[in-house]
Parts: structure tokens; sequence; C-alpha cells
């Protein structure tokens, strides 16, 4: 007799699970072990041409399965009938029925027993055992190798012979595949290898299951449990292009999946989906871009591989490639194409290497800290409860916001914002100090670190006053049509908050009227000035005057920094007001930093805030002192 008995399990209600499981299972509480053997048929003319060959083809399939669950797969040997393997303690046999049948049959297998049948086809131990027909034509001729209909209709049975059902049999509890969400799974084979329906029927030799597929692992690993030893360790999986569907599962470890040997781009999703909350196993799968058409059921795949279990990371092709993370902590890696890359939640690493990539980031972009650093490179935080996590950008090109409604899309293009954390300090401030000459208020995060990018990117500090000088907020500033003594008094009050000494101020009117210096350049000489040593043989109150213009305009310098570098902000008319709040006392300078703080304090709220993008590394925050 046959070593295992069954037993029958209600449905669950939950319908991934009841759509393939139909309630028998084997009883493996004593032991973990199934048993098998290789037997020929019980009609004395059913006998296998080439036993050791379909030796190695059902061990090919029990391994395909073996790896998923906590099962373990014990050949016993080979017989002459499979009724006699069963006595000698075969649980399940891979056997003949050869009858030339009309309605198409390739194969058929038992459910679990003997228990809970009380009444035998044909044997008392036929429960689990496999039947293939080889005077159906496609069976005769096939090569069993992977991916062909020959294997599948193999591991098809071993999945009736371990309690799976088709998933267009429907029974009291247990839904058909057509009664789910058909935007969620559809009754295909590279769904489940219990299904009949094939989008490459004609395709006799490929493009079949060689493994278990998604609903097929959920539903074995419900009945007998995970295998937590496949992949246990840290494991590296090559996403390699077959000509047939399988799944890579892996229990543990630190884990990529890996497409950087593939001749074109690819589309990666990580493990993050639940499909039922009875297990949590989480699935993801990977397929060339071209194939896929933006949902899994509208594609029509020659190549899918299920990623199920635990993996973490990511490496694409050398092509444009479309990666995606999952809740777990994520290393995602583009190659030389134009990579899309998206981390979801948990603390990420995305690097796009070459080309020119984009990470997407959900939500608006008022939820979102962007900090530049001269050590870390560029880090994104996710402020909203249960957000993305704290990501690190690495050669990352663009950044995309996106919502449910997927509209009004905000594009961030770090090509232009990110490249002020290389800079000096006294390079940052010189651009601070540009603001409050032109326009009077502190620098906005995001203007302040798209000149610091051209500035870095080869664009002079003259360069940029000829073109401060134009914008529309300088003209707001100073007014057009102002003539140049009133031009000079208001660049003096702003930059110095004091009139101008006759001499100087008489200079450089001479100058101006002549036409011997611009007004951008006027701004620039009045900016260095303040900060340039006193000459030979100047007098106290010339040094006296001097030191207290270096102040004033450090103290305007450093409130701008406090602004938009070290908190980040970029809302125009808190730039403004932060700095009207400086007359140049040390209470003003208390009020200035409070009003910053106040400011930053409500732009931090993930619903209602703002957009930061700090600067570290590169400036001090000489302001700390006042908290």
């Amino acid at each position: 007799m046959a070593f295992l008995t069954s037993f029958t399990i209600p449905p669950t209600n939950d319908p991934i699970i009841d759509v393939l499981v139909d309630g028998y299972v084997w009883d493996l509480s004593s032991s973990s072990t199934i048993t098998w053997a290789v037997a020929d048929g019980l009609n004395p003319e059913h006998v296998w041409d080439d036993p050791s060959a379909a030796v190695q083809t059902f061990a090919a399939a029990l391994a395909s399965i073996e790896q998923f669950i906590d099962v373990d797969f014990d050949f016993l040997g080979t017989f002459n009938r499979p009724d006699i393997a069963g006595e000698a303690g075969a649980d399940i046999v891979y056997t003949l029925d050869n009858t030339d049948v009309d309605d198409g049959t390739l194969a058929y297998a038992y459910y679990p027993g003997p228990e809970p049948f009380t009444q035998f086809e044909q044997y008392e131990t036929e429960g689990g055992d496999v039947f293939m027909n080889f005077s159906n034509e496609i069976i005769a001729t096939s090569s069993f190798d992977l991916g062909s209909d020959g294997f599948l209709t193999v591991i098809h049975e071993i999945g009736h012979a371990l309690g799976l059902k088709h998933p267009f049999d429907g029974s009291p509890g247990r839904p058909t595949l057509d009664e789910l969400d058909q935007s969620v799974v559809r009754d295909l084979d590279w769904f489940t290898i219990m299904s009949y329906s094939d989008q490459y029927d004609d395709e006799l030799e490929r493009w079949d299951p060689a493994t278990p597929m998604v609903l097929d692992v959920l539903g074995l690993q419900y009945l007998y449990g995970i295998n937590t030893e496949t992949h246990a360790g840290d494991t590296v999986h090559a996403l390699t292009s077959e000509d047939y569907y399988y799944t890579i599962w892996d229990a543990s470890g630190t884990d990529s999946a890996d497409a950087s040997a593939q001749s074109e781009g690819w589309t990666i999703f990580l493990p993050d989906f639940a499909a039922t909350p009875l297990l949590e196993t989480l699935a993801g799968f990977g397929m060339p871009s071209a194939q896929y058409n933006d949902t899994l059921v509208a594609s029509a795949p020659t190549e899918v591989i299920w990623l199920m279990g635990d993996i973490e990371n990511a490496t694409g092709s050398r092509f444009d490639d479309w990666i995606n993370g999952s809740a777990l902590n994520n290393d995602l890696r583009g190659g030389a194409g134009d990579d899309e890359l998206e981390g979801f939640a948990g603390d990420d690493t995305i690097d796009g290497n070459d080309g020119v990539d984009l990470a997407y980031y959900f939500g608006t972009s008022a939820s979102y800290t962007l900090t530049l650093s001269a050590s870390d490179g560029i880090t994104i935080r996710d402020r909203s409860a249960d957000g993305a996590g704290t990501d690190v950008l690495r050669n990352i090109e663009l950044i995309e916001f996106y919502t449910d409604t997927d509209i009004n899309r905000e594009t961030l293009d770090l090509t232009q914002f990110g490249g002020p954390a290389g800079l000096s300090a006294a390079d940052l401030e010189s651009f601070i100090e540009l603001y409050i000459a032109y326009f009077n208020r502190a620098p906005d995060a995001l203007g302040l670190n798209f000149w610091g990018t051209a500035f870095a990117n080869g664009t002079s500090l003259q360069e940029m006053a000829e073109l401060f000088i134009d914008q529309p907020e300088t003209r707001e500033t100073y007014a057009e049509g102002l003539s140049n003594e009133a031009f000079a008094v208001a660049v003096y009050d702003n930059v110095l908050g004091r009139l101008p000494d006759q001499a100087g101020f008489e200079f450089w009117i001479g100058l101006l009227d002549a036409g011997g210096v611009s007004r951008d350049q006027f701004i620039l000489a009045v900016l260095d000035g303040a900060k340039a040593a006193p000459p030979d043989g100047a007098s106290q109150d010339f040094i006296d005057q001097q030191l207290a213009d270096r102040q004033f305009l450090a103290d305007k310098t450093d409130i701008g920094a406090l602004f938009a570098v070290h908190r980040g902000m970029s809302d125009l008319d808190n730039a403004a007001a932060v700095m009207s709040q400086f007359d140049g006392s040390p209470a003003s300078l208390s009020s200035a930093f409070a009003a910053v703080e106040q400011f930053h304090a409500a732009a931090l709220d993930a619903e209602t805030g703002e957009f930061l993008m700090p600067l570290v590394g590169v400036l001090d925050n000489t302001l700390d002192a006042i908290a």
C-alpha cells in the first residue's frame, strides 16, 4: 500500500486560493516526503519505450515543483504496473494509458488518495497517479523539453496529483478564474499551468510554462507550505531569455534580479503584490518591455518570468528598462539605456548609470524633500505617512511626480538643479548676494540651485549678473525708468542698508551716466566693495563703515542661506517676507530667523507644505546660535 493518505479541506473563501485548490491534499503531518515511481501501464501493451527517459522527465517535472513547497519527492524505482508500484509504497506513479480516445485527452491524473475515496476506478492506490496517453500525437511527438506541450502536460497532471483543479472548473465555494477580476488575472497558461488556454496554440515546443506559474505556486504553498531552503542565501537571479515561461522563488537572503545579459530592454516588477492574505508570498514579474502592454492581462508575452518571495534588488540591461521596486529596501540599477525606475516604499538606492534616466515618485512634489549633499550625493524623502521612504539617487537626470489622476505630472530636471553640491562656500554666497542685490529677498532653493548648476557648468558670475538684470523681478525691484541716482540709492539700501557716501555716489553716477559701467556691473562692484579689504591709509571711520557694511551683507546672506540652502524653501512671497524683517539690528536678525523657522515648519506638512530642496555640506549655518 502507498504510505500516505489524504484528507479534504473546505473552501477558504479566498478566491485566489479557491480558484485552483479543490480541497484534496496529501496528509504530510508525519512526513514531508512524497514517494514516486515510474511504471508501465495496466494493459500489458502499454510499456515505456524508454523508461530511463520517463524517469528523467518526471524527476525534472517534480523538481520544478519541489523548489516552491515544503515537500521532498523521493524516487522509489520503476515497476511493471502502477498498482504494483503503489503496493510497494509509491504515492505518485507516472504511468501509461494509451487508449486511443477521440476527445483529445493528452493525459489524466487522480487527486491525492486513497482517502477520502471509497470506490476506485482501476485500483486501490490510484490516488495521485499520472497517466500519459501516447496515442495522442502531441504526446507521442513531444520532446518533453522545457517549454514543450509535453512537459507542460506532465507538470499540469502533477498539479492534479497534488490537489489542484482546472481554473475553469467551478464547484460550491470555489470560483472559476473567469469569475475573478479580469484586470488582474486571466485563464491563460502563463498565469497557471492548470489552464487549457494558450495564446500560442500552434507552438508545441516553446512558449509554455516550465515550472508552476504564479497562481499554482500560491495554491501549492497554501496546501503544503513554502520551501524555506530554495535560494535561502544571497542570490543573483539572471533573467535569461528562454523559449518558455518560468517562476523564480527566493526564500530569503539579499537577492537581485539581473537582466544585464539581455539583448533588449526589460520591464521588471520586484515581488510586492500580495495576491492573498492567506500567504506572505509576494509576487512580481519580468518580461521584455516590447511585450508588456501597460498591464499584464493585456500582454501576450513569449517570455515571462514570475518573481516570487524575497527579492530586493534589480539590475537592468544595456537598453531602455523599466524597473520597479517594492516595500523592501531596494537597490535598483539601470544600465546604458534611458531607464525609468521607481522604488516605491522602503529606503532605496536608485542608480540610473548611463543614459538619461528618470525616477518616479507617487504624489505631488509638495510632500517631498530633495537634499543635495557635498558628501552623500542626492537623497529624496517622502514626508507623507506610509510614504516612499528616503532614497539615494545616483546618475538620475529626471524626477517625475505623479498621482492617481495622472494629470499635471511634475518633472524636475536634475541636470539643471543638481549641481551646486560641489561648489565652494564663497561661490554659493556670491549667488545669494545676487538675489539680495537684484530682488531684495532670500533666494528660492530652486532658483539658487539652478544658477549654482549653471555656474558649475561654466556660466560666470558676470554672465549671471547680466542675466539677472533683465529678470522681471529685477524690474519690479528697480522700476523701469528709474534714474541712475535713484537706482544707485536703492542698490546701496538693499545691499548695505544705508545711503551711499557722497564721494562714492558721485563717482558711480558719473560712470553710469557716461555708460562706462552697466547697472549689472555696478551691482557687482557694490557687492565686491563691501567685502574688499580697506585701502592703505584708510581712516578709522572708513574702516568702521566698511566693517558695518560687510556685517549687514553677511547677515542678509545668512538669512538667505537659512531660507534657501539649509531649509530648502522656494516660496517667493515668503522669501521676501523673511528678508523684510531685517534692518541691520540684532533683534531684526532674530525676527528674520524666527520667520524662516515658522515658514519651514509649515512647509514640512506633507499635505499642505511645499517641495523642499536643501543643500548640505557647502555652507555652515551661522544662525544656529540664535535657536
